[in-house]
C-alpha cells in the first residue's frame, strides 16, 4: 500500500494489554501474516499480556512503549497495533521532527483500531503516508484475501447498507479519515488543530457504547471544527457494543435517526449550494462487529458509488 516491500513485522502494544488467552489468537494472526507475506521476520513487542505498575490499563511506562514504536518505525515495514484501548495517543509527544522524517523516508505501513485512530491520522498528516484502521486480531479466513489485496495494492470492495441522505448522482471519491469517533475528535481538539482541506476527504468513523447524548457532543465538536461544511461524504459504521441477542439494532437505528436529525441543516445548505452531504451507513465497521469487518485505508483513496459499493 505504501510501495514498500515488507520483510519484517513488528507487533506492538502501544494502548492496553492483550488478556493472557489471546495468546493463541496471536499466534494465529502471524500465521495468517506469513501465509500473505510469506517468509518475513516477525518482532513481537514484550509488553503485549503486561500492565505498566503505576497505570495498570497501559502496556508499560510511556518511555517504554515510546521507545518501542521508534524502533519499530526505524526496523520494521509493517507495524501492527494488537489492541485499542486507552494509552497509543501518549506516544504523539514523543514523536519528533527525526521520527516524522524517517516515517516519510521509510514509508512502513501501519495498522491499528480503536484509539490508535490518534497515531493513523496524527502521522498521515505529518508524513503523508498512508495507513490502515483495522483491528489485525480479527483476520481470519473470511477477510484475508481483501487484506491481501490491501497490501499489495489490489482493490477491494464493500457494500454498505442504506442511504441516510440522497445517493450521490456521481462516484464519490476522496481520500479517508477518521476512524473511532471519540479518538478522533480527540485529534482534532487542540490549541492547534491539523488544518485539513475537508473538501479532498471522506471521515469514516465508528464508536462504542456511546448514546445519543455522547453523539451530541462528538457531532458538535466536528461541527465546531468546520468538518461538515466540505467534506466530501460520511460513512458511519457501528456506533453501539456489536451483540447478537441484546437492543443493539435498536441503539444503532437510534443513533443514525440523531446524525441525520442533527445535521439536517447543514445537509439542505449544501444541497442549496448544490455540494451534497452523502451519507452512508455501513454494517461491517466497528467494534465487535463479526464479519468481513472492512479495512479503511487512512490517506488511501476509496470511491463510494450510489449503489452503496465501497472500493
Amino acid at each position: 500500500m505504501t510501495g514498500v516491500q515488507i520483510k519484517r513485522v513488528s507487533l506492538i502494544a502501544p494502548s492496553t494489554c492483550l488478556p493472557r488467552s489471546e495468546k493463541s489468537r496471536v499466534t494465529q494472526t502471524i500465521r495468517y501474516l506469513t501465509s500473505i507475506l510469506g517468509q518475513v521476520e516477525i518482532d513481537v513487542c514484550p509488553y503485549l499480556f503486561s500492565s505498566d505498575e503505576l497505570i495498570d490499563h497501559v502496556t508499560a511506562p510511556l518511555d517504554d512503549r515510546a521507545q518501542s514504536f521508534k524502533e519499530a518505525i526505524r526496523d520494521s515495514d509493517l507495524i501492527i497495533s494488537v489492541a485499542g484501548g486507552t494509552g497509543a495517543e501518549d506516544i504523539v509527544f514523543k514523536i519528533d521532527k527525526k521520527d516524522y522524517r524517517i516515517l516519510r523516508e521509510r514509508k512502513p505501513l501501519l495498522i491499528g483500531f480503536s484509539d490508535f485512530t490518534f497515531l493513523l491520522n496524527e502521522i498521515y498528516y505529518n508524513s503523508h503516508i498512508p495507513a490502515v484502521y483495522f483491528p489485525t486480531l480479527r483476520l481470519g479466513r473470511g477477510n484475508l484475501k481483501k487484506i491481501e489485496d490491501l497490501f499489495f495494492d489490489r482493490p477491494i470492495q464493500y457494500h454498505g447498507t442504506a442511504w441516510l441522505t440522497e445517493p450521490p448522482k456521481r462516484r464519490l471519491t476522496g481520500i479517508p479519515l477518521g476512524g473511532n469517533l471519540s479518538t478522533f475528535v480527540n485529534f482534532l481538539n487542540r490549541k492547534e488543530p491539523p488544518a485539513f482541506n475537508w473538501k479532498k476527504y471522506i471521515l469514516f468513523f465508528e464508536d462504542i457504547q456511546i448514546d445519543v447524548e455522547d453523539l451530541h457532543r462528538l457531532l458538535a465538536a466536528l461541527r465546531r471544527h468546520k468538518v461538515f461544511k466540505e467534506i466530501k461524504g460520511l460513512v458511519i459504521g457501528s456506533l453501539a457494543s456489536y451483540n447478537k441477542n441484546g437492543n443493539y439494532r435498536a441503539v444503532q437505528k437510534e443513533n443514525l435517526r440523531f446524525v441525520r436529525n442533527y445535521l439536517s441543516d447543514i445537509i439542505e445548505k449544501r444541497k442549496e449550494r448544490k455540494n451534497p452531504l452523502p451519507i452512508l451507513s455501513v454494517s461491517n465497521f466497528g467494534h465487535n462487529v463479526p464479519r468481513d469487518m472492512m479495512a479503511v485505508p487512512i490517506g488511501g483513496q476509496v470511491v463510494i458509488d450510489r449503489h452503496k459499493n465501497v472500493t
